[in-house]
C-alpha cells in the first residue's frame, strides 16, 4: 500500500499548494519583504539576505523552498529598489515555481517621527510540470498496492508557463517601537494554468502586518542583558476563501534571538495549526538563524508528523549599524 499513500499525499499537496506559493516562508519576522516589499525599505537601509526551507510529510512529499534578496537605498533620492527571486520544487510532482521581483519603495516622511513607505512591484513567474511523475487513481491496483505504467485518464496540460505579476502596498512605521503594513498581491490575476483550454486564474491576495518593539531593560538594571527586546509580528493574509494568520514572539537578548511562532490557515472550514520555534545569532552586520515548526493539528498519510525547517542568513550594509555594541532594535539609528 505503499504507492497508495504516496498518491495520496500527492493530492494532498497539489489541493494545497496554490495559496502554498505564496506563504512558503514561516521566518517572515526576519525577511519582512518577503510578505510585504515595502519593508525593504525599512531602517533606510541596504541589506541581502538568503534563506533555505523544507517542509511536508516525508521525503516524497517535502516542498523544497529556496529565497534570496537585496536591496539597496538612494539617501539622495529618497526611494530603495529590491530584488528577490524565490524558487519552490516539489520533487514528487515534478512540480517547480520559479518568480523574480523588483521592487520601487519610495519614502516619505511624515512627521519627525513617522515615515510612510509606499512600494510598487513587478515580477516574472514561472511553472514547470512533468506530469509523466505523477499517479492517477486508475494505475493503483487497491489489493495489491501496484501501480501500472499507463493510465486511461486524458492529460491535456502543458508542461511550462510563463506570467508576469503585479503588486502594491505600503507600510508606516514610527522611530520607536511601531509599524503597521498593507499589501496586494497579484493585481493582473495572472493565469497559471498548465491546461490550455481552461483559465486558472491566481486570485489577489491581500495581506495586513502589525509589528511592536518593547524595550525590557531601558534603564539598564537587573538580570537582563543592557539591550533586551520584546518583539511582536503579526499577521493577517487572504486569498479567496482561504485566510492565514501568523504570529510572531521573539525575546532579543544582546546577540542572541529566541522566538515563538504560529500559524493558522483556514481553507473551506479546515484548519490547520502549526507551531515553531526560531534561534538567532547576531555577529555585527550579519545574523544568522533558524526555525523548525511542527504540525499540531493532524499528521501524515503515512503517520508521519508534518514538518518545516527554514535556515537564513542576512546581510546588513548601513556602514552606521557596523559598530551596534550588541544594539539589535528594529528601530536602532532611527
Amino acid at each position: 500500500m505503499k504507492f497508495k499513500s504516496l498518491y495520496i499525499g500527492v493530492v494532498l499537496l497539489a489541493a494545497n499548494l496554490g495559496f502554498a506559493q505564496d506563504n512558503t516562508i514561516k521566518n517572515q519576522n526576519k525577511i519582512m519583504g518577503a510578505q510585504n516589499p515595502s519593508f525593504y525599505a525599512f531602517g533606510d537601509s541596504s541589506k541581502a539576505g538568503v534563506l533555505t526551507g523544507v517542509e511536508g510529510f516525508n521525503d516524497s512529499s517535502k516542498i523544497e523552498t529556496k529565497f534570496a534578496f537585496v536591496n539597496h537605498f538612494f539617501s539622495q533620492s529618497d526611494f530603495s529598489l529590491a530584488l528577490d527571486v524565490k524558487t519552490i520544487d516539489v520533487n514528487s510532482l515534478g512540480y517547480a515555481v520559479s518568480s523574480a521581483n523588483l521592487h520601487y519603495i519610495y519614502r516619505t516622511q511624515l512627521n519627525y517621527k513617522w515615515t510612510f513607505n509606499p512600494s510598487v512591484s513587478i515580477g516574472y513567474g514561472n511553472s514547470t510540470l512533468n506530469y509523466n511523475n505523477l499517479i492517477f487513481e486508475d494505475q493503483i491496483n487497491v489489493l495489491t498496492g501496484s501501480v501500472a505504467g499507463v493510465t486511461i485518464d486524458p492529460v491535456n496540460i502543458d508542461g511550462k508557463i510563463n506570467y508576469f505579476d503585479i503588486a502594491a502596498g505600503f507600510s508606516v512605521h514610527n522611530s520607536e517601537n511601531l509599524f503597521f503594513g498593507l499589501n496586494a498581491k497579484h493585481l493582473n490575476t495572472p493565469d497559471t494554468s498548465f491546461n490550455s483550454t481552461a483559465k486558472n486564474k491566481r486570485e489577489l491576495l491581500l495581506s495586513l502586518q502589525a509589528g511592536y518593539e518593547l524595550d525590557l531593560n531601558p534603564y539598564d538594571q537587573g538580570i537582563l542583558p543592557s539591550f533586551s527586546y520584546l518583539f511582536l509580528y503579526n499577521s493577517f493574509t487572504m486569498q479567496g476563501v482561504q485566510s492565514r494568520i501568523d504570529l510572531f514572539q521573539e525575546v532579543i537578548l544582546g546577540n542572541i534571538s529566541i522566538g515563538l511562532n504560529q500559524h493558522v490557515n483556514n481553507y473551506e472550514g479546515i484548519t490547520i495549526s502549526q507551531f515553531g520555534t526560531s534561534l538567532s545569532l547576531f555577529v555585527q552586520q550579519i545574523e544568522l538563524g533558524f526555525n523548525y515548526s511542527i504540525d499540531m493539528g493532524s499528521t501524515g498519510p503515512v503517520g508521519t508528523d508534518f514538518n518545516s525547517f527554514e535556515l537564513y542568513i542576512t546581510f546588513d550594509f548601513n556602514p552606521d549599524n557596523k559598530n551596534k555594541r550588541g544594539d539589535n532594535s528594529r528601530f536602532y539609528g532611527m
